[in-house]
């Protein structure tokens, strides 16, 4: 006949110290939020930010800012013109994907002026809701009716492949222009950057005809 003691001891014990298992308090408080996770799909790097601000047609007030750092394919790029001018090109947006800023330019080191400057994109406050948006374009002046957009980039530094800078985009106040419409008030887009680009050379070739 097997020994039935230690089995009916062990589970003898089992019971005991079941039966002596208190019982579970209440659900503790949920805790903090945990810090954002980073976009792992897109990088980001630098940054382009600033503030829009304005009336719209009815009067009423807009002031808002944005902040931009991510970017989709490239950081951006800079290729040299000639001996003394060097073209830059880059965008950076929101990490929605909503607001977007794009600059591109010519700056030449000799005299420190701008040229061929293209600015765009869209003013945008992700942090608020509902999110205010401000689209950002080149209008070409009409003769007689409008004056057309402007658009500055000042205080730029150059170190290498990094630069930094001020931006300034004002769309005046016009009415009933052909092919553009009404703003009853003048409107203002300006901040600042500061990125790190890739510079890149062209090796292309044309055949003369």
């Amino acid at each position: 006949m097997r020994n039935l003691v230690l089995p009916t001891a062990i589970a003898l014990m089992a019971v005991l110290l079941w039966s002596c298992r208190g019982k579970e308090g209440p659900q503790g408080p949920v805790g903090p939020q945990g810090p954002a996770g980073e976009d792992l799909v897109r990088p980001r790097q630098g940054y382009i930010r600033g503030t829009a601000r304005g009336r719209d047609n009815n009067g009423a007030s807009f002031n808002f800012s944005f902040s931009y750092s991510f970017y989709l394919s490239s950081p951006g790029i800079w290729r040299s013109i000639d001996a003394n001018t060097r073209e830059f090109s880059f965008s950076r947006e929101d990490s929605l994907g909503i607001g977007s800023l794009s600059l591109t330019f010519r700056h030449d080191a000799s005299n420190n002026t701008i040229s061929n400057l293209s600015l765009g994109g869209t003013a945008a406050d992700i942090s608020s809701q509902p999110v205010p948006t401000y689209s950002i374009q080149q209008l070409p002046s009409v003769p007689g009716f409008f004056s057309g957009t402007t658009q500055t980039v000042s205080n730029l530094v150059i170190t290498g492949d990094s630069i930094s800078g001020q931006f300034t985009y004002i769309r005046p106040a016009y009415n009933n222009v052909p092919g553009v419409g009404t703003n009853t008030h003048a409107d203002t887009v300006e901040g600042s950057f500061a990125v790190k680009l890739i510079p890149t050379r062209n090796y292309g070739r044309t055949t003369g005809q």
